[in-house]
């Protein structure tokens, strides 16, 4: 659901928005006039007045309306906004943005994980705006692109502290997860941090207890204000999960649907699933050859930001559309589940101390076993990581930046802070350059990595990836909006973020248990065979087998890409990536998807911008 709040001295023409986004409504509350899209089941626009303020909460959240409006009659008026609004966001559970008005002042926050950012920024008559989208903001103080944004987001994916509070737009901010936004009259705009986690003490038993219930509550809630709730079932553990719920939540038929590939063996554990759980009604959705990845590229929807799912733009519409034709008015997934419940193996740095020195051996152990590593290197490789602080990692990886030289490409890449793409090969110096410059700006303002606790490395390192896959899995929301889906990812509510962080890295994460805290949390609940399912499906033939049928389509694609109109993509280097991928030859994929979904983001822009794009 989009939504713009303003907050300007003068009358703002509602007409212009609602031309822009068709089907909108408008409310005030004291001082802000909030433009909002139309409600969808479990995702709308809630507003209670407080003694001297009014609460509004915009998306998804799972209190009942009752207890919101007992929250919003205790909110007092004399204690400063960010307790107050700090107060509520520990209570209003979901994911959703919400906003606190007073008579001098808005006060705003997103979720926990960056689902549902904040946007902000400023007017021509010296008021402020804020919003879902940025591309809405954009439209109203003009289409300026912000190139080191672009290159930042592109060839450092995983260091979100960096690039989290820029967008693709100059002068359109992101307000970061945990954190809040101030507006008093005049515009003035501040931001501060609002959440303070505590310290991860818990182990699998209570934090399994904590995250049972905090996923039982996300998809009760969302359940119970649906007519026809469908949910995804791959087979896996996080889908699976959510639909074992479900089924006991709804009160018909809920229907289960398996996306099925002839090269992928996700169908057939969720068909055999299926068979073992009541209420649920399993239906397995061959894949069409025309859906293979990469394939479409002309048809590719304009997403508020680029994003890697843009290379899967075919498949993912026709699977919405399949949903969509089924009649469902909420459907609900596994995403997130991986980011949430496990960490990236750079949590072994947190195990590199004396006191955890046999716990840090048998977890390298484990992941030297699975990946025909050393284990001593990767002890040593641990042991080192953590004599290096924040501000170090940060410098290191501008030199790494602007000279990307050949790196190991096994696990003990991953045990370190950051790791640039593998796409800044392909990148230009000038790419290189100005993302090396963001870099460096970031640091001699944040000498510790900003996160809302006081963690280990490894610990904070996974939350920046949550954040990542957030802010991306927004998008994909936003895909399958425009093909009529009302999707949710429960795996992204604060509740589930904060019983999955109450519980340390490397207790939620271990190379011989597959997800330990769903497990401890799902046991005797879900059908055994699913907890000793260790695998997941594998769609890198599939994405192979798609580079190979659009392989002219790409060619022509990065031939003349716009990222190399600005001066960021040597595409020679990149086209040459792609015939080796052609010729049979491994290639990143990751690195590769991040080039096509910036480029095809860049293009979408002739639609969306309306011909009025200026670079910088």
């Amino acid at each position: 659901m989009w939504w713009v709040g303003i907050l300007s001295p003068r009358e703002v023409d509602a007409l212009s928005f609602r031309a822009v986004l068709p089907g909108g409504s408008c409310l005030t509350v004291g001082n802000l006039r909030c433009w909002h899209g139309p409600p969808e089941p479990a995702l709308t626009v809630r507003r209670e007045e407080g003694p001297g303020c009014g609460l509004l909460v915009v998306g998804c959240c799972t209190m009942r309306q009752d207890d919101l409006r007992d929250l919003a009659n205790r909110l007092e008026p004399d204690r400063p906004a960010t307790e107050v609004l700090a107060e509520a966001l520990a209570r209003l559970d979901g994911s959703r943005a919400i906003i606190l008005v007073r008579p001098d002042e808005v006060v705003a926050t997103g979720d926990l994980a960056g689902q549902h950012p904040v946007f902000y920024t400023h007017t021509t008559d010296h008021g402020a705006m804020m919003g879902s989208h940025a591309t809405i903001l954009a439209d109203r103080i003009g289409w300026r692109l912000d190139i080191p944004w672009l290159a930042a987001r592109w060839l450092l994916p995983g260091l979100t502290n960096v690039w989290w509070t820029g967008t693709p737009w100059r002068d359109v901010r992101a307000l970061r997860p945990g954190w809040a936004l101030r507006i008093r009259r005049g515009g003035v705009t501040t931001t501060t941090p609002l959440v303070r986690l505590p310290r991860p003490d818990r182990d699998l038993v209570e934090g399994g207890t904590a995250l049972r219930s905090a996923l039982v509550r996300a998809v009760d809630a969302r359940i119970a204000r649906a007519r026809r709730p469908t949910v995804e079932l791959s087979g896996g553990l996080d889908s699976s999960t959510i639909a074992v719920l479900a089924a006991k939540a709804s009160a018909q038929g809920l229907p289960a649907l398996t996306m099925a590939f002839d090269e992928v063996e996700d169908a057939e554990p969720a068909a055999e699933l299926a068979t073992e759980v009541p209420g649920l009604c399993h239906e397995r959705l061959d894949v069409p050859r025309s859906a293979l990845p990469y394939s479409g590229l002309d048809e590719v929807p304009a997403l508020d930001e680029p994003d890697e799912c843009l290379v899967t733009a075919a498949r993912e519409r026709w699977w919405m559309l399949q949903v969509a034709r089924r009649g469902s008015d909420l459907h609900l997934t596994g995403d997130g589940g991986d980011a949430v419940l496990m960490a990236a193996p750079a949590y072994l740095i947190d195990l590199a101390t004396p006191r955890r020195l046999p716990r840090l051996w048998q977890h390298v152990t484990g992941w030297a076993r699975l990946r025909c590593l050393s284990p001593l290197a990767l002890a040593r490789t641990a042991v080192a990581t953590r004599r290096i602080g924040y501000e170090t990692a940060l410098h290191r990886t501008v030199a790494r930046l602007l000279d990307p030289a050949p790196e190991p490409s096994d696990l003990r890449e991953l045990i370190a802070w950051f790791t640039p793409d593998a796409a800044t090969r392909w990148a230009t110096p000038e790419a290189r350059h100005v993302a090396a410059s963001m870099i460096e700006e970031h640091a001699r303002h944040h000498p510790s990595s900003v996160v809302p606790g006081e963690w280990d490395t490894g610990e904070a390192i996974a939350w920046l990836g949550l954040n990542a896959l957030a802010r991306s899995q927004r998008l994909y929301a936003q895909m399958a909006r425009s093909c009529g889906v009302n999707l949710h990812a429960p795996y992204l509510d604060d509740g589930v973020v904060r019983a999955a962080w109450s519980v340390p890295a490397w207790v939620r994460t271990d190379p011989e248990r597959y997800k330990p805290l769903l497990a401890a949390a799902v046991r005797n609940l879900v059908p055994g065979r699913l907890l000793n399912r260790c695998t997941k499906g594998d769609y890198t033939q599939l994405a192979y087998l798609g580079l190979r049928e659009n392989a002219d389509a790409l060619t022509d694609l990065l031939t003349h890409s716009r990222l190399g109109g600005l001066g960021l993509l040597d595409e020679r280097k990149v086209v040459a990536e792609l015939r080796r991928a052609g010729a049979g030859l491994p290639i990143r994929l990751g690195a590769f998807d991040a080039v096509i979904g910036m480029e095809l983001w860049l293009r979408s822009l002739d639609t969306t911008a309306g011909g009025h794009l200026r670079a910088w």
